[in-house]
């Protein structure tokens, strides 16, 4: 059988400063989801040109 796993932690020793910085740490950085948020759209951007500029050259291809 599993052991029972004793709990150490004492929570209740931690004061609200330290609660407030563990959230702090567990939260991730504002900032950073926005930069991701740009660099996921310039990324789409691109693929979409790329994607156009292939069908153009298929089509002109294709015509010649």
């Amino acid at each position: 059988m599993a052991k029972k796993l004793d709990s150490r932690w004492n929570i209740e020793e931690l004061s609200d400063p330290d609660i407030y910085d563990a959230i702090r740490y567990l939260e991730p950085d504002p900032t950073c989801r926005n930069e991701q948020k740009d660099d996921t759209a310039f990324v789409i951007c691109v693929t979409v040109v790329i994607l156009l500029l292939g069908c153009v050259g298929f089509v002109w291809l294709w015509w010649k």
